[in-house]
């Protein structure tokens, strides 16, 4: 996907259950956090992290969701509800999130993310345009153009969880964009 300027959108997706108890039982729900709008059917791919490489596809499945939306439709407990709508201050860093439910497509439906006991891949990261690739040495390739990805995990400030931060380069110089995909402690 492209934004208006014709850039491509990058982005965070979270893969979710709903709270302990909650009927009916929701799990592995995936949402994408986006800096701009989505249309139902777009698709993405994500980051596999581990095992250095993309998987196509995740695909927007929903509206834009609200806080409202995330509790009684997906019954998500609150602390994964802020993990998706940000804190203000980081809002104030990164701009209103969009967050939108997402279906399993293509190859992402039985994908085996890696079973390492420090691999998390699977739990949700940098979400990419659909065909995007990594390429050796940490390169993003979307058609023509190349970003250098940068990868930095950060502890929350109250130590129940973590801030996973990518920094993709334009290889055309310009200013870096910068998705954080945060991890709290349930």
């Amino acid at each position: 996907m492209a934004s208006a300027a014709g850039a491509p959108t990058f982005g965070a997706w979270r893969n979710l259950h709903s709270a302990s108890g909650s009927e009916p039982v929701l799990q592995d729900l995936a949402f994408a956090l986006l800096p701009t709008a989505a249309e139902k059917g777009e698709r993405f791919a994500i980051l596999d992290r581990e095992s250095k490489r993309t998987v196509c596809c995740l695909v927007v499945d929903s509206e834009r969701l609200d806080a409202i939306a995330l509790e009684t439709r997906y019954h998500l407990p609150g602390v994964w509800i802020a993990d998706l709508l940000g804190s203000e201050e980081r809002n104030r860093r990164q701009g209103d999130p969009r967050v939108y439910a997402m279906t399993r497509d293509a190859e992402l439906v039985d994908y085996a993310y890696s079973e390492l006991p420090e691999a998390y891949s699977d739990l949700g990261g940098l979400l990419l345009p659909a065909g995007a690739a990594l390429e050796p040495g940490g390169i993003v390739k979307f058609g023509a153009a190349h970003w250098t990805l940068q990868f930095r995990r950060l502890p929350l400030a109250d130590e129940n969880g973590a801030l996973d931060r990518y920094t993709l380069l334009p290889s055309t110089g310009g200013p870096a964009q910068v998705v954080e995909v945060p991890f709290s402690t349930y």
